[in-house]
Parts: C-alpha cells; structure tokens; sequence
C-alpha cells in the first residue's frame, strides 16, 4: 500500500477522524476541506479549530452554531463527514488547523491539517472542487501542479491510490496522463457508478487538494438537460416574440398605408375633376357672353 494512504487510515484508525495533511492555497482564492469521522461520532458537534493541537487550539466554526461567514461548517452524518469552506484566503491564515470531535467528559479527538497560503502559484491545485457525473459515464479531473515535480498520485479517501502507470482504482478504470506542457495531470474516470459518489485527492508529493465526485442517474442527467434545452428555448423564445412583434408592427403600419393609398388617389381625381368641371364651367360662360 501507498505510505501516504497507509498513514492516513493509521491516523484515522488511531483517533476516529482524519482529513487531508497539507495543503497550499493561492492568496485570494477559496478552499473546501472534508472531514472524515467514525461512526460512534455521527450525535457528537464537530468543529474547526486553529492551534498547535487539539486540546488548546481556539474554536472557530461549530456544527451547531448556525453562523456564517469567511469559514463555514456543514455536518453529514450519513457519509460520516463534516466539511469545512475557508473564503477570502490571506497570507495570515496560514498555519496548523484540526477537525475536532468534542466528547463530553473526556479529551476531544481531531486530526491535524497544516493550510500555507501563498501569493505565488500554489504548487498544486485545481478548476473546482465539487465535480459531477453520469452513471455509466466517465469524468475527468485537471491537477495542476505547476513546478512541483514531485511524485503525483490521484487517490480515493478511505480507499486506495493509483499513479500515471495504474489502470485501475478499486477497481474502476482509471487513466491518468501527465500534460507536461501545461503542468497539468489529467485524471479520467470511467464507467462510473453512484457508490463512486465520494471525496479524492490529487497528490503531488506531500501537497495534497481534495476533490468530490458526485454521480447522478442517468436519469436526473437527462431532466437536467430538458431543463436546460427548456430554458434555452423560454430565452430564445423572447427574442422570436420581440422579432415577431416587430414584423406584425411593420405588416401592420405597411397594410396601414395601402389602404390610405387609394382614398389619396380617390381625392385626388375628385379634386382634378372639379377643378375641370370649373374651367369648362368658365369657358362656357366666355362663349355666351361673346355671342
């Protein structure tokens, strides 16, 4: 097995909560950090805390607390995990965070994660955090790992790890290839199912990025896609509306116009008439007076 994962299910083993162990964040940027707990853990608050370690550091986002703000806290005890989103992310914020469990009556229990905040390119990171897929499908994920030339690795929590020569990971058809170019390993999965829904990483040395995979049915894809074509179509739709609005206008000013034509035309032949009826009128009474 993988030292790395080896010392993550020690720890997890050890204390009953693990997490990732080191992260590097570019400043400015955002970062969502999962939380993995025991099951005897699901009734008890978890909470984020910064400090040397677990028994003294300071407390500051719990799971009961509903407050909201640069640092977030959401609990799913279903998946035995709480997950933690720092916002806003400044070169001060570096420095040793744990998750904690609080146990009444006894010493709280934690796993340790150390967060550097840089203002250069972080070393390791990626487009987004939160991927989804289709069942039966696959899904691809970018790690950018920019100068880092230590040894990458794409791995699943709780699960195994698989590198640029693995075929496979717990058993689903993986590939992974390294874009040297742009400095990036591109990790694909394949044939995916919804028990493949879950947290990964991308390794590249010690650094470590956590990303979720969510798998929907087939299904739900093809609702959401007839709610895109829908709104697409209800946008589209607005314009086709003003367009034919406009055309009806035009029809309609343009109808309008004929049918004025033949009254003009109709005055004007009156008018031509009487004013030659008025002149043969006046050469008429010329020749009576002259006879």
């Amino acid at each position: 097995m993988d030292p790395l994962m080896l010392l993550f299910l020690l720890i997890a083993g050890l204390t009953g909560v693990s997490t990732v162990k080191w992260m590097r964040v570019q400043r400015g940027g955002s970062i969502t950090i999962p939380c993995f707990y025991d099951d005897r853990y699901k009734p008890h608050v978890k909470y984020w805390c910064r400090g040397y370690n677990v028994s003294s550091c300071t407390p500051i986002v719990h799971t009961d607390s509903t407050q909201e703000g640069k640092v977030s806290i959401r609990d799913d005890p279903d998946q035995q995990v709480f997950t933690v989103t720092i916002n806003n992310l400044t070169t001060g914020d570096s420095d040793r965070y744990w998750c904690g469990v609080e146990i009444s009556g006894a010493s709280d229990v934690g796993d340790r994660v150390n967060l550097s905040v840089t203002d250069a390119p972080s070393g390791l990171s990626v487009d987004k955090q939160e991927v989804t897929g289709v069942d039966g499908d696959s899904v691809s994920v970018q790690c950018y790992y920019g100068n880092n030339k230590r040894h990458r690795m794409w791995c699943k929590i709780g699960g195994s790890c698989a590198s640029e020569r693995s075929v496979s990971l717990d058993g689903r058809p993986v590939l992974i290839r390294d874009d040297t170019e742009n400095k990036t390993f591109i990790v694909t999965m394949r044939g995916l199912e919804r028990k493949d829904t879950g947290w990964y990483w991308c390794a590249a040395g010690y650094l470590q990025i956590p990303v979720h995979i969510t798998i929907k049915q087939g299904g739900d894809n093809e609702k959401l896609r007839w709610e895109q074509v829908l709104d697409a179509v209800l946008k589209a739709g607005t314009g086709v509306f003003y367009l034919i609005c406009t055309i009806i206008a035009i029809q309609l000013h343009w109808t309008s116009c004929k049918k004025r034509e033949p009254i003009r035309e109709k005055q004007k032949v009156s008018l031509n008439q009487r004013k030659l009826a008025e002149e043969m009128t006046f050469i008429e009474q010329n020749e009576s007076e002259e006879l």
